[in-house]
């Protein structure tokens, strides 16, 4: 029989060691429990000098020594070996090359998540956010105070109009074919943002929160892609996550939420955005009435420059421009919409039928948004177990 070479086991690490560790890694005393595999008490015992670790946790406590991650709870939460997390931070750092990251945030809880995660892996990296002058105020709030506070500086930018003075400029709202807002607001300034740290050496790769379980389109993405447009790389760290991994990061670091997640909001943005959902123009109607009002006014400034456009070419106006295209029209041969636009009251109007039902009131329809928003962030005790933090 062949002797088996033993390994000897890990030196055990001091008392203030295994404190000083913790401390770095920004963990509590039960995250690095959960970690190790042992209770909350024993590693207060190691760092009180009350008990030593066994061989085993030894050996984890030098691996996460060895680790060089500076907060990796999200990889304690998905139960990820310190090996794989290791490993994972390797690879991205080994595809960084020293590249400065740029990451794109909009107050919204994708790209929050994905600036936390950076954080996790102890990349450093430049928060940005592409301001359209059409968010929500409470999301302006947000990017002002409640999210640096968690995740650092924001650089705002810009494009030389805003929403409605671009709309304004052009006579015309952006629509599903001509989207003409994401290419001027956010594109091109980004784009030229970029453009000026390369020109000042920089080498980059920009950051975006995005989600393959969005969307059909985003799980055809790729998580690493050249893009001329921006001429650099462009990476989605966040890819493969669910929102429930969205969610617990938020937790993690106490990120509170925009506000108008809580509000039942499932998205946020431009307030509304043209692709708005049924049930967000109600809830923009019921909650912010205000903003329906500007965009009956901008409604009516466009289509006035839009009559007088067609009386100066000798053209009757048989479409007149609107935040909204038709949401009801069939569509055409070609598979797109007809493109016929409704007024942003008729919008309103049907926002506010069935399927919901005009049996339902007001109360109840911003009770069951307010409750969808709370629930789905763990902040309702309506939740119940099924509710509880993972």
């Amino acid at each position: 029989m062949k002797n088996k070479t033993r390994q000897e086991p890990a030196e055990s690490l001091a008392p203030v060691e295994i404190r000083a560790l913790r401390v770095r890694l920004g963990w509590t005393q039960a995250i690095l429990a959960a970690e190790i595999s042992v209770h909350r008490s024993t590693v207060s015992r190691w760092e009180c000098g009350k008990q030593t670790p066994m061989p085993k946790h030894r050996k984890g406590l030098h691996e996460l020594r060895a680790s060089d991650i500076a907060v990796p709870q999200a990889a304690v939460l998905r139960r990820k070996p310190v090996a794989a997390r290791v490993a994972e931070r390797q690879d991205i750092l080994a595809r960084l090359n020293g590249r400065k990251v740029v990451a794109s945030v909009s107050g919204g809880k994708d790209s929050a998540a994905m600036s936390l995660y950076l954080h996790e892996l102890g990349i450093d990296h430049e928060r940005v956010f592409l301001d359209t002058g059409r968010e929500h105020d409470k999301t302006y709030e947000y990017l002002r105070s409640e999210l640096p506070r968690v995740i650092g500086p924001i650089t705002w930018v810009r494009g030389p109009l805003l929403m409605e003075e671009l709309i304004r400029h052009k006579g015309l709202f952006p629509g599903r074919r001509i989207r003409f807002c994401t290419q001027q607001l956010k594109v091109l300034p980004m784009s030229r943002h970029l453009r000026s740290l390369m020109d000042d050496g920089v080498d980059v790769v920009n950051a975006v929160g995005i989600r393959a379980a969005e969307s059909v389109a985003r799980s055809q993405l790729p998580q690493w892609e050249w893009q001329d447009g921006f001429d650099c790389e462009v990476w989605r760290p966040i890819l493969k996550w669910t929102e429930d991994d969205v969610v617990a990061i938020h937790k993690r670091h106490g990120l509170r939420p925009n506000p108008l997640y809580l509000m039942g909001a499932s998205r946020v943005g431009c307030w509304p955005c043209i692709f708005a959902r049924k049930s967000e123009i109600r809830l923009i109607a019921e909650t912010d009435p205000r903003r329906i009002v500007r965009l009956n006014v901008l409604e009516s400034e466009v289509g006035r420059a839009a009559q007088q456009r067609a009386e100066r070419d000798g053209r009757v106006l048989t479409n007149q421009p609107s935040w909204f295209q038709n949401p009801t029209s069939s569509k055409t041969a070609d598979g797109r919409h007809d493109g016929s636009c409704w007024p942003i009251e008729r919008v309103v109007e049907w926002s506010r039928s069935a399927p919901r039902g005009p049996s339902q009131s007001r109360d109840e329809f911003l009770l069951a948004a307010n409750l969808d928003g709370c629930m789905r962030w763990g902040l309702c005790d309506t939740g119940g177990a099924d509710e509880a933090v993972p």
